[in-house]
């Protein structure tokens, strides 16, 4: 009885009420192999007969009447264009002294050193050449105050371009073109 869930998806099919009837043969050969058709079996062969009622197609679908295109407005201004995000500034760290001076670098840079006591304000004596290991203070400033600083830098490195020697000139210019474009893409 396996064949009867395929009987069962064409009974599923079937139309309305008084269609015609139609017949089905089930045949089974000497091997066991099974097939259906709507003709009776050849010779020497199993066969099962069924009426059932022929299926018919469904209703042809309803054709989608086709739209009229949506009316074009007259172009208007086109949009905004997108605004990407601007690169940041490289990292810029504000680096304190022991005696209160501060300098910028662009790397973290604490510049250990070896400070004489006497410098330091001890009373050395005989120890005069003694020295006390110091270190900066180094805080990474954030973009905005990177910015400033880069900008007080570019207008630096433009007035030491402006009165540089001949030997230092190109490395002045190189410094002026690096901080421009940095200022230029992550400031501006």
């Amino acid at each position: 009885m396996r064949w009867w869930p395929s009987l069962a998806i064409l009974l599923a099919c079937v139309g309305p009420a008084g269609a015609q009837q139609i017949t089905v043969y089930r045949c089974t050969d000497a091997q066991g192999r099974v097939s259906l058709q709507d003709a009776p079996c050849p010779a020497g062969q199993a066969q099962e007969r069924r009426n059932m009622v022929r299926p018919q197609d469904p209703p042809p679908r309803p054709v989608a009447r086709e739209t009229a295109p949506p009316a074009t407005t007259p172009a208007s201004e086109p949009p905004p264009p997108i605004a990407l995000p601007r690169p940041l500034p490289p990292p810029l760290y504000q680096c304190t002294a022991y005696d209160g001076a501060t300098r910028y670098s662009e790397n973290y840079d604490p510049n250990p050193r070896c400070v004489p006591l006497a410098v330091l304000g001890y009373d050395a004596g005989a120890w005069g050449a003694i020295c006390r290991w110091v270190e900066d203070s180094c805080v990474r400033l954030d973009d905005i105050g990177a910015c400033e600083v880069f900008e007080d830098k570019l207008e630096q490195a433009e007035s030491d371009a402006l009165h540089a020697f001949s030997d230092t000139a190109a490395y002045r210019k190189s410094e002026v073109r690096r901080l421009r474009q940095i200022v230029d893409t992550s400031c501006r």
